[in-house]
């Protein structure tokens, strides 16, 4: 599956001419009726062939432009099994491919840009989660969303395992000791030498403040790698007594209060992965609720609105804060970008979708503007806010809401 994220989202904002053909496709995730979604994949393209024609595109032209789409439709291979859904975008630069975690509607979308408003809801949160698997014999950092994870390099120098932090001299830097023949931690053997060590508790005493050194070495590298502003929350991983050590001697802020206890040297990424989500997920849940309970709050003041053609005003404006939006399509109309005014708004869903600096005089049914959310969405995201899209009859949000920055 393909990691949806803000970049992605704004890059392919930024395609705008005509003919863009954009489809959307669910799936079957167990890879069991994939004939059919091939055979309704195919039906889509056939409804985006003849749409163009209807508008005077040439034949060969647009099979070209069709071409990767009917490419994944007769890649068997392709339908596996694993994702909910499919997302497909073609223009003149060619064909780009999404496989989501989310089932978007069945739709298809001829028009001078993408549409890119179903895609939303597989837009992963801006939050990275960071996950340290600690371990005397080896250490791990990744970095993961929802989507995936991968292992992150620490810097060079950084010890990963006591075995590398035993390179520094700590028995000289920190106790005093001498070599007594015959002697041993647990008593006097003959013929044997081992150091004595004086006035910090013996051997108890060496291992705690070689975990101490390794921890301290840890952190430095693990905060490098953050950085030691940011709000990204790390999870811990290992036994209690290392996550003990390493809390009290880091230095980075954002250390999660939920962690998972254990041995992490079996783990691999994926489960690592799976058990930070489950660990973080409450969390990051939290977040959409009390962005949905902001609207609330401010819902019956100038600081929110449910007004589509004011929520594009103020997004294009940088004023929105929050956008919420469940899965449906509308309304539609033209956007004139240098008075932020939003002109002939239509009821009825356009045959093509136009987004074009100025707006034809007598604009019909078959030809009116873009959907206004979509729009609203992209701008949110280019000036830095928050999007939050609801699938399904359960959503909280009845076409669009926002927040307002001021």
């Amino acid at each position: 599956m393909n990691a949806i994220d803000r970049s992605t989202i704004l890059r392919l904002s930024t395609h705008g001419r005509w003919p863009s053909v954009s489809i959307y496709l669910p799936v079957d995730h167990l890879g069991i009726r994939t004939d059919a979604d091939r055979i309704r994949l195919r039906n889509l393209i056939k409804d985006a062939h003849e749409r163009l024609a209807v508008d005077g595109e040439r034949s060969g032209d647009i099979d070209v432009l069709l071409a990767g789409a009917v490419d994944v439709a007769g890649n068997e291979p392709l339908w596996g099994g694993g994702p909910n859904g499919l997302a497909i975008f073609a223009d003149a630069d060619g064909t780009e491919t999404f496989w989501l975690d989310v089932d978007p509607p069945e739709i298809m979308v001829v028009g001078d840009r993408f549409y890119l408003r179903p895609l939303y809801g597989a837009l992963i949160d801006d939050t990275r989660v960071w996950a340290l698997a600690i371990d005397l014999n080896k250490t791990h950092l990744f970095r993961l969303d929802r989507m995936g994870i991968e292992e992150v390099a620490l810097p060079a120098g950084t010890p990963t395992s006591m075995a590398e932090d035993m390179q520094y001299d700590l028995h000289e830097e920190s106790l005093q000791y001498h070599t007594v023949p015959g002697a041993t931690p647990e008593g006097v053997a003959p013929g044997s030498n081992a150091a004595m060590f004086h006035g910090h508790g013996g051997i108890k005493d060496v291992d705690h403040m070689q975990r101490q050194r390794f921890m301290q070495e840890l952190s430095r590298g693990v905060v490098d790698v953050i950085g030691a502003q940011t709000g990204d929350p790390l999870v811990l991983l290992g036994a209690d007594y290392l996550m003990v050590d390493f809390r009290s001697t880091s230095a980075y802020p954002n250390i999660a209060h939920e962690q998972i206890a254990g041995a992490t040297d079996y783990l691999s990424p994926a489960d690592v992965h799976r058990s930070v989500l489950m660990a973080i997920g409450p969390r990051l849940e939290a977040g959409r609720t009390a962005d949905l309970e902001e609207y609330r709050e401010f819902a019956t003041s100038s600081r929110a609105s449910d007004d589509a053609a004011e929520i594009l005003a103020a997004a294009a404006s940088g004023r929105v804060k929050t956008l919420l939006m469940d899965d449906s399509a509308g309304p539609w109309g033209w956007f004139e970008r240098t008075t932020f005014d939003v002109t002939h708004l239509c009821q009825l869903e356009p045959r093509y979708l136009r987004d074009t600096a100025e707006a034809p005089s007598n604009p019909d049914l078959f030809d009116c503007g873009w959907d206004l959310i979509d729009l609203a969405a992209a701008e949110t995201l280019k000036h830095g806010g928050k999007v939050r899209a609801y699938r399904g009859e359960a959503s909280p949000i009845k076409g669009a809401a926002a927040v307002f920055r001021y």
